[in-house]
């Protein structure tokens, strides 16, 4: 809205008070202004999730679970990722303790040596297995066999006669029928 009455404002009056606000804020030094700055509490943190907006329907989202994650990556500080990390290191020590303790009971070694003869027994041998051992054999030969020079053949090289008897006489036939395909129509000229 435009003022009511004249307005009282001066560059040099501003410029004079700025430059006596910093004086006093230099030779007084604490002061209320000088207090440290923080920022409020919805800017470091995020909203709750709000599963309905009253807005109709979604349709983005269709099981809304309870655990959505951690979204505490998005406000986190580095001194909270370091301690973060640490902890995960330390959860991850006591598992691997936890495992090396566990120690197999007499059943457990029974079971698993009666499971290990009956696969060797009773089962038949895995494809993946079967066509390991090919592999196998195969490169060993090829191991074993000394190699020789093999001259050079142009035929079989550059591999020139790619057509047989067969292929030939089917790509003639096909080259004669060219002049039927393309040619004009007998009935009618224009559709």
């Amino acid at each position: 809205m435009p003022a009511k009455g004249p307005v009282n404002y001066s560059v040099t009056t501003e410029f004079e008070k700025r430059a006596q606000r910093m004086k006093e804020k230099l030779t007084k030094g604490d002061d209320v202004s000088s207090k440290p700055v923080t920022r409020e509490l919805w800017m470091t943190e995020l909203p709750p999730e709000f599963k309905d907006f009253g807005l109709g329907p979604r349709t983005f989202k269709r099981r809304t679970d309870n655990k959505s994650g951690d979204r505490s990556v998005w406000t986190d500080t580095p001194a909270d990722r370091e301690r973060k990390a640490k902890e995960t290191q330390e959860a991850r020590k006591s598992l691997s303790k936890k495992n090396e303790e566990h120690i197999l009971s007499g059943r457990e070694k029974r079971l698993a040596q009666q499971t290990a003869s009956y696969n060797e027994s009773e089962r038949s041998e895995s494809l993946m297995d079967i066509h390991q051992k090919k592999i196998k054999n195969k490169s060993g030969e090829d191991k074993t066999k000394p190699q020789e020079r093999i001259p050079f053949d142009r035929d079989k090289d550059l591999k020139v006669n790619q057509f047989d008897e067969a292929q030939k006489k089917a790509l003639i036939k096909k080259s004669r029928e060219l002049n039927t395909r393309f040619s004009h129509g007998k009935g009618s000229m224009f559709l």
